[in-house]
Parts: structure tokens; sequence; C-alpha cells
């Protein structure tokens, strides 16, 4: 099995790259997630607003 784990100068696992390395993965997952909220709510509203203007049109 081939060992991957970082080590610190005392021959430990480096607790502090790990935990920087979670935070960094973090970061990335609530960008990623707010952009969609984003998206999503963006979109919601444009199709509030499409079908409001449609509504208010004359009816014949």
């Amino acid at each position: 099995m081939k060992n991957d784990y970082k080590y610190d100068s005392f021959g430990n696992l480096d607790a502090d790259y790990y935990v920087e390395k979670a935070y960094e993965l973090r970061r990335a997952y609530y960008a990623a997630a707010f952009k969609k909220i984003k998206a999503s709510v963006k979109a919601f509203f444009a199709n509030l607003t499409a079908n409001r203007s449609m509504k208010s049109a004359p009816q014949h």
C-alpha cells in the first residue's frame, strides 16, 4: 500500500496541512453552491417577470 500522507518535520501527521486542505475544499464547495443558488434565484425571478408581462397583456 502506498503511503501518500504528509508528515511534519517531527515525523507526525501534518494536521495543519490537512486542516487547510479541508478549508480549501469547503470554500470551493460553498462557492459552487452559492453560484448555483444565485443562478436558481435569478432564473426564478426572470421566469416570474416573464409570466407577469404575459398576464398583463390586454385580452381581446
